[in-house]
């Protein structure tokens, strides 16, 4: 008894070592998102907003709560506004607004106001009174401050030009005024291209939001659905974001992730991907006031200007849908081309994922051969540009693969002999170089060092793959496949290939990370027949698509 007890006991225990996936948050559906469209080093110092479609013209000025509800101070029709920070601005004669004076310029919008020090106890009050002020021949404009709706007059470039007007006023009204203007969280809207003020806002608990009421509105040359929330991090230039529902988003990023004239099914498991994806990532720009980025670093978002009736009817036909796995929304990575597989995803990245497995891609019709040159001193440039090495390079090769036959590893020889070996992500983009236009896009290639030969006066370049040499006794032998043990007879005598004189030829299929979705490889089922649901889990492996509802 005592020794069936003590087998049951290891059985346990064996069980309870076993590998398990490292535990994450879970997911859950959103139904409203913040999207990052101008921000950090793109910031601007003004933001022109255009109603393009809809029955009535204008926007609801005011700010969202933390749950998203947006809560209306004042209401404009007019069709071209914008928000500007809380800074001296200059108009060009193209409708340019600068921070800095121009040589020429229209107008300008300066940063310093006198504020009446009584307070009003609704928009309409100050209102009223910025209506007398305009008879008199100012221009005055409501602010809302802090939670208080105030009364600002006049606009100047400099402080001490406000104060000089802050004594005539109180000459020529008997009301008491203060210079204000100039504050880190404050935003002027305006009428587009001209200098009169509409409103200004200025909170430490909400940043400012304008609701459209058209059902698209222009910015930034792209068109968008929902409303916008302004933010100022550290007091800098504007930051714009578009507040959307999720399925507004959606229909922004399909026309941009896969072609609108992709057959329905492909475009149907596109969206329930970005879907996934979205979830999954809101807090990747946290620290900046949105959820997602509109660039390839989340997903490219351009809201609704290339979207089609296709596109759009992909998106509303999995409303509520996504793709789970044990009760989890799915982390739906995917990728422009495989190249012939997909990839296990802790050989890309680290941590192992269960339905991320590599799947043959079988009914991938174009698997994007791509041919790249590079020499060694380019190679070494790069990788000391890096950081990877302080030495020159001295050989390039793959020193592993995986099963699917994806590079999982690479090596360069350095100078003094070390080897230097990169993995996972690094091993396809070590070497990638804007700068030398060096790109290798996939993980799936191989690496052959090439030399010139002249033959009949022609200088030829060979792979050294595909060169043989001839024995005393005949044999004929495949050259190695790395430079090092190469030797060649020349007028001096025996002497091993000069690496500067070798080209690497990096030869491979498929575009992107390899992780999840091949898109191209779903565009071919989606041609062969097969559905969206029957697409994704051949991609996400034991996954299912569940309804989550509106």
């Amino acid at each position: 008894m005592k020794k069936i007890t003590a087998i049951i006991l290891s059985i346990v225990i064996a069980v309870l070592v076993i590998p398990q996936a490292p535990a994450y948050a879970a997911a859950q559906p959103v139904s409203v998102l913040k999207i990052g469209l101008s921000y950090g080093d793109n910031a601007v110092p003004a933001a022109k907003l255009q109603n393009v479609a809809g029955d009535q013209s204008g926007y609801q000025i005011g700010f969202y709560d933390s749950n998203l509800k947006f809560y209306p101070l004042i209401t404009t029709y007019e069709r071209d506004i914008v928000v500007i920070k809380d800074k001296s601005i200059w108009i060009t004669s193209e409708n340019e607004y600068v921070d800095v004076k121009p040589s020429s310029h229209k107008y300008y919008i300066g940063a310093y106001h006198a504020q009446v020090d009584a307070t009003f106890a609704t928009y309409n009050d100050a209102m009223a009174l910025a209506n007398v002020f305009t008879q008199m021949g100012y221009q005055a404009f409501p602010a809302f401050i802090n939670g208080i709706f105030r009364l600002r007059v006049g606009e100047h470039l400099t402080y001490e030009k406000a104060q000089e007007s802050v004594a005539s006023l109180n000459a020529a009204t008997g009301l008491s005024f203060t210079v204000v203007g100039g504050s880190e969280t404050c935003y002027t809207v305006a009428i587009t291209g001209t200098d009169k003020i509409l409103f200004e806002f200025d909170s430490y608990e909400s940043p400012m939001a304008a609701l459209p009421f058209s059902t698209q509105t222009t910015y930034n040359k792209y068109k968008y659905n929902g409303g916008f929330e302004f933010r100022r991090v550290y007091g800098n230039d504007v930051t714009v974001i578009n507040v959307v529902t999720m399925e507004q988003y959606i229909k922004g990023v399909i026309p941009y992730e896969v072609s609108p004239s992709w057959p329905l099914e492909a475009q149907k498991a596109q969206a329930i991907c970005a879907k996934c994806y979205a979830c999954n990532n809101l807090n990747k720009h946290a620290s900046m006031g949105f959820d997602l980025c509109n660039t390839t670093d989340c997903q490219v978002y351009r809201g609704t200007y290339y979207a089609t009736a296709v596109s759009n009817l992909a998106v509303d036909s999995v409303q509520g849908m996504y793709l789970t796995y044990d009760g989890e929304i799915c982390m739906t990575y995917y990728h422009s081309n495989s190249g012939g597989s997909t990839e296990n995803v802790e050989n890309i990245w680290t941590r192992y994922i269960p339905y991320l497995r590599a799947v043959e891609d079988i009914y991938l019709k174009d698997p994007e051969a791509y041919t790249i040159s590079v020499d060694l001193d380019t190679i070494s440039e790069i990788l000391m540009i890096k950081n990877y090495t302080k030495q020159r390079v001295i050989d390039y090769y793959v020193s592993r693969v995986s099963e699917a036959g994806n590079v999982l590893e690479v090596t360069f020889t350095q100078a003094d002999g070390t080897p230097l070996r990169l993995t996972s992500d690094k091993a396809r983009s070590a070497i990638n170089s804007a700068n030398k236009g060096i790109y290798i896009p996939s993980h799936r290639y191989t690496v052959t060092p090439s030399i010139g030969i002249y033959i009949n006066k022609f200088l030829k370049t060979v792979s050294m793959s595909n060169m043989y040499a001839i024995g005393g006794d005949g044999t004929v032998t495949a050259l190695p496949s790395t430079h090092t043990a190469v030797k060649a007879i020349t007028s001096t005598g025996i002497k091993s290939v000069n690496p500067s004189t070798l080209t690497y030829i990096v030869s491979g299929t498929g575009s992107g990370h390899h992780v999840g979705m091949s898109q191209s490889g779903a565009y071919g089922m989606a041609k062969e027949g097969f559905t969206y649901d029957e697409i994704l889990r051949f991609y996400y492996t034991g996954a299912q698509v569940v309804y989550y509802g509106y």
